[in-house]
């Protein structure tokens, strides 16, 4: 962490402010021994910093002093480090931003400790702002997440998930992380009960793109950008939007179900094959059509906030949600 971590071009306007947020996460890393430290560091770096922006932004729009939300930023960026470190164990991920996952370095005990020991750090500072509603709402997006994997992990239906279930996971996995980072912003800054009931719209919205956007890019991103192979979600028999856009489709269910069946055999062969037939079909531009209503809806909960330059900034960060490649 001696260099600012990576912005996208439309959050430049913030750069001062995200860079407090590296400061902040800076003295905490350096309260770790070696080699956590070094590896922790290596986990919080890169990534497009959506989330600790979103809490800098919503500040900005209420025009309040920022320091707190400095220290809630970094805690959100540290749970959702600690969450990527978990999620790549239980994924088996070899790599992640293209390089390679903590749990291929060391052990999965120190593996899931250092997780662990992220989320302390994010509890820790979350309490330290003494908002006992914020902490609340910490806590809660703890247990979604959790409640939400391990309900994954522990399914045992052999045919795929519907859409009712897909929208579901991804809730839990990703949109509800968005949500409670907008809702517990907004909180911070004192906005009022119908703002913040729409910060946390917002944030549910956006959130449910990004995951159904996150992925499309598995179909048709360049592995390059994305930091992962093609196809990985297939590898691991995942289910997502553009797959149940094909499957209700009545297409031929052969590539697809070539890939569910889990033979090691054959699976590279027919990664390519099924990932071929998904973006043949059409069931790519459905599931963008889809992330954009959802970021549409997104944009829409904003006009309950004041009509400032932040404010269009989060309205833009919505649309970018939908148009990125990677």
């Amino acid at each position: 962490m001696k260099t600012a971590l990576p912005l996208i071009p439309l959050l430049e306007p913030i750069r001062p402010q995200m860079k407090q947020v590296d400061g902040v996460l800076h003295q905490l890393l350096t309260r770790a021994e070696e080699p956590l430290r070094s590896m922790l560091g290596r986990s919080l770096g890169g990534g497009k910093r959506l989330r600790p922006a979103l809490v800098i932004l919503i500040g900005q729009v209420f025009d309040v002093p920022l320091e707190p939300f400095h220290r809630l930023a970094a805690a959100v960026d540290m749970l959702h480090a600690a969450t990527l470190v978990h999620d790549d164990l239980v994924d088996e991920s070899p790599l992640r931003r293209g390089r390679e996952t903590l749990h291929t370095t060391w052990s999965v005990g120190a593996t899931v400790l250092a997780g662990d020991y992220l989320l302390g750090e994010s509890t820790a500072l979350v309490a330290e702002l003494g908002h006992p509603r914020v902490l609340e709402i910490f806590a809660c997006i703890l247990r979604t997440m959790c409640a939400g994997e391990i309900e994954h992990l522990l399914s045992t239906k052999q045919t795929p998930e519907s859409r009712e279930e897909y929208y579901r996971r991804i809730e839990a996995k990703t949109a509800s992380m968005f949500a409670a980072t907008t809702e517990m912003a907004a909180v911070l800054a004192g906005a009022e009960e119908p703002q913040i009931a729409a910060l946390g719209c917002f944030g549910r919205e956006i959130g449910m793109a990004f995951q159904i956007v996150d992925d499309v890019l598995d179909f048709i991103g360049d592995e390059a950008r994305l930091g992962k192979p093609a196809g990985s979600d297939l590898r691991q028999g995942l289910v997502t939007l553009p797959v149940l856009y094909y499957l209700e489709q009545g297409k031929d269910l052969t590539p697809i179900n070539a890939v569910l069946s889990g033979r090691q055999d054959r699976r590279e062969k027919d990664v390519q094959v099924a990932i071929e037939a998904v973006v043949a079909s059409g069931a790519i531009e459905s599931a963008l059509t889809e992330a954009r209503a959802y970021a549409r809806r997104g944009q829409e909960a904003l006009t309950l906030l004041p009509d400032n330059t932040p404010r269009r900034m989060l309205h833009e960060l919505a649309k970018y949600m939908v148009e990125r490649r990677s």
